[in-house]
């Protein structure tokens, strides 16, 4: 590798090449293709993965192959072409009239590029990739030195030598428009070129021709000499050359090719047309297959293999379990329940129930006075928020009090105060409902709870979406796990995703219940909330019979959530009228991978038209978490909010999933902000990223606990630590406050 060559951010490229394009094509880069070509029909630019190759040329390249996918056509230059031993050569042709043209439409069209081009060419000519050291340019055929022209002449002052004659293919050059022409052109040069290679076999077989004459002449009077002193008997025939010219003949039959080939002068001029294609010197075209291999040179013969993947399109009918049937849910698992129980089991029941919604209504009163903070510093932001908006715009009508200061003052002029108006927010948070959660489950719907309470006072729009690999069933009751599978399977509204069959990349099965949502009214939002608060109260998420059978804990379908995400996000944008959506995601790591086993793979986007390296962010899934991420973003401009519950008191064990990447004097920092303020914030695809201790509690009391007769300092100890507990202990509802008033 050079080093002394920057390594080119393809990704960058990509953009410039859909920018040049003007429309929204497809660029990829594979590690097989041995030069750059364009797929007209699917409209997919493909370069090779090049090495050591500077901007310029990267610039210059991707200019020439957009500009033949908008310049040349896809069909008619085969006709052209043709088949046999000839199509390698007229291929040529076609090629070096039809660069030219192409590279100055593209240069005309965007003249920024003509930079590029110079320095580019002027790169392969001091590294002599068109191999002209120790040829001379004027003995070069007339199709390399018009290669030459327009491609070293224009952009690097060389003088290419031509004739008189040769002057109107410079000028037919330089001004072809339509692909026509260049096929016109094309022809004329390489019927130029066959009278040439005739004329020159005509002369080479003339004067062989000579030379043989002159060795017969040679060999009779040879021969005669020697008849004579021998005293043969070659008087009487007078025909000893003619055994001469039969060896002669010998030799020439010896010399050409066995039987049912061409004879000499059609095979010599058929060879240089297989010259070309088999790599020869010294023919036509010899410059421009310098220049094809001189860019293929700089592939990178040892790159991986690069997969390019598309995302499947989720059905979202059969994916998102909307609140109302969650409801109707847990009223018929509370009749399956109670089934079978008799009287004091339904009352132990009714009595389990009660102490729940007690616990409930206890917590959501402790958390009154942190929502109304948010509320207050929201609306102390927004304030302020409004008044840095505020304008003060001329009219430009005279102010009839203050003009008589126009001597020694300009503002004689009636105002006006112009406030512009603050964006509006929306939030949509997906939950991890996954068995990893368990031990921290509760710590984080409290967290979540005080965010939907703040929502609903400050009327931001909101919904909550857990995400489960455990499929919707209305089947309730106690049936064995095959009847439960077998009852999943009969499902006529099974199929999740769309276009599957299209995409390389295969989902797991995803449920997103929609536990919450600013679209209930009081009541269902009562209910649902008492609902969410019986499955995480008891911390009993496998074998209590109370709660549904399809929610209970399963894995973790993240990617297929963010997935989900691109849809969902512009739907509750376009529904709710919101301008910013923030989208959070409450999990405590990464899900599992849809790739299944794939190598160096690219997303393609096919709505955006960019592709997503799964080895960017970083290995294994987490990468593909990252890019994910980065494809919500681009496609709904959503602000990407993470947050990550761990429910260890150290990071030591997260160092290779978290701090892999992080130098060690900012890991030691990391984790000694996680022991102090209970969070550290991490770099990734979100636009914050906060790794929380997941089992820390909503502290409400910073006196609960302490003794009846404790001590001064025991007091205001108590009160200093809980002072910072509850600081930390609302990170989320902080940050979230700071993004709804920006």
């Amino acid at each position: 590798m050079n080093q002394g060559i920057s390594p080119v951010r393809t990704t960058s490229k990509d953009i410039l090449a859909r920018a040049i394009a003007q429309e929204d094509i497809s660029v990829q880069h594979s590690a097989e293709a041995q030069t750059a070509y364009f797929d007209t029909k699917n409209r997919v630019l493909c370069l090779p993965v090049w090495q050591d190759m500077d901007h310029a040329m990267y610039d210059m390249l991707v200019g020439h192959e957009v500009s033949h996918a908008l310049h040349t056509p896809a069909d008619g230059w085969q006709e052209f072409v043709g088949e046999g031993r000839n199509a390698p050569m007229r291929h040529m042709y076609l090629n070096v009239v039809e660069d030219a043209r192409i590279e100055r439409m593209i240069k005309d069209k965007f003249p920024g590029l003509r930079r590029d081009f110079a320095k580019a060419y002027k790169s392969l000519e001091d590294r002599d990739l068109f191999e002209l050291n120790g040829k001379t340019i004027t003995d070069l055929p007339l199709v390399d030195r018009l290669n030459l022209q327009f491609k070293l002449g224009i952009h690097c002052q060389m003088d290419v030598p031509f004739t008189a004659e040769e002057q109107q293919y410079i000028t037919r050059m330089a001004e072809t428009k339509t692909f026509e022409e260049v096929m016109t052109l094309a022809q004329d040069l390489f019927e130029d070129q066959q009278e040439k290679e005739e004329q020159k076999q005509q002369e080479s077989g003339e004067a062989e021709d000579g030379e043989a004459v002159a060795g017969v002449a040679a060999d009779s009077d040879e021969d005669s000499e020697q008849g004579q002193g021998s005293g043969s008997a070659g008087d009487e025939s007078g025909e000893d050359s003619g055994a001469s010219m039969e060896d002669d003949t010998d030799d020439g039959e010896s010399a050409d090719s066995q039987d049912g080939e061409p004879d000499d002068d059609e095979q010599g001029n058929d060879l240089s047309y297989e010259a070309y294609a088999n790599g020869g010197n010294a023919i036509p075209g010899m410059t421009q297959r310098a220049f094809e291999g001189a860019v293929s040179d700089f592939r990178d013969d040892k790159a991986a293999a690069r997969t390019y993947v598309t995302l499947p399109k989720p059905k979202l009918e059969n994916i998102v379990v909307e609140f109302s049937k969650i409801a109707d849910l847990w009223v018929e698992s509370k009749k399956a329940f109670l089934q079978d129980r008799n009287d004091e089991g339904k009352a132990q029941i009714e009595e389990n129930t009660t102490q729940s919604n007690l616990r409930l209504h206890t917590y959501r009163n402790s958390i009154k006075g942190i929502v109304a903070q948010m509320v207050q510093q929201f609306q102390m932001k927004q304030a302020a928020d409004a008044d840095k908006k505020t304008e003060v715009a001329k009219t430009g009508v005279l102010d009839t009090v203050r003009m008589i200061d126009y001597r020694w003052s300009e503002d004689i002029f009636l105002k006006n105060e112009v406030h512009s108006d603050g964006k509006n927010h929306g939030m949509i948070m997906y939950l991890d409902w996954s068995s990893s959660m368990s031990g921290i489950l509760k710590d984080t719907v409290e967290q979540l709870l005080v965010l939907v309470e703040f929502c609903r006072k400050v009327n931001i729009p909101f919904e909550v979406y857990a995400f489960s690999s455990n499929e919707y069933c209305p089947f309730t009751g106690r049936r064995s796990s095959k009847d439960y599978q077998d009852f999943i399977d009969s499902r006529e509204d099974r199929p999740q995703w769309d276009n599957q069959k299209d995409s390389d990349i295969e989902p797991h099965t995803l449920s997103l219940y929609n536990f919450l949502s600013s679209r209930m009214n009081n009541r269902e939002y009562e209910t649902a909330l008492t609902n969410l608060w019986k499955i995480v109260d008891r911390g009993d998420y496998y074998y209590n019979s109370e709660i549904p059978n399809c929610l209970h804990l399963g894995c973790t379908p993240l990617n297929e959530a963010i997935t989900c995400a691109m849809t969902q996000v512009p739907e509750f944008q376009n529904r709710n009228g919101v301008q910013i959506v923030n989208t959070v995601f409450l999990t405590d790591g990464e899900g599992h991978s849809m790739l299944r086993g794939y190598g160096h793979t690219f997303i393609a986007d096919q709505k955006t038209k960019k592709n997503y390296d799964t080895r960017d962010a970083a290995n294994g899934y987490y990468g593909e978490t990252m890019c994910l991420l980065s494809m919500l973003r681009d496609r709904t401009g959503t602000n990407l909010v993470g947050i990550r519950l761990c429910d260890s008191k150290s990071l030591n064990n997260l160092r290779y999933y978290i701090g892999k990447n992080v130098d060690d004097r900012r890991w030691q920092q990391m984790c000694e902000d996680y022991k102090v303020k209970n969070f550290v914030t991490l770099e990734s695809a979100y636009d914050e990223y906060f790794l929380i201790k997941g089992n820390l509690k909503v502290e409400t009391d910073s006196m609960e606990g302490l003794e009846d007769d404790a001590s001064y300092t025991r007091i205001k100890n108590a009160f200093i630590r809980g002072g910072n507990r509850k600081k930390s202990s609302r990170v989320i509802a902080n940050k979230m406050v700071d993004i709804f008033a920006a």
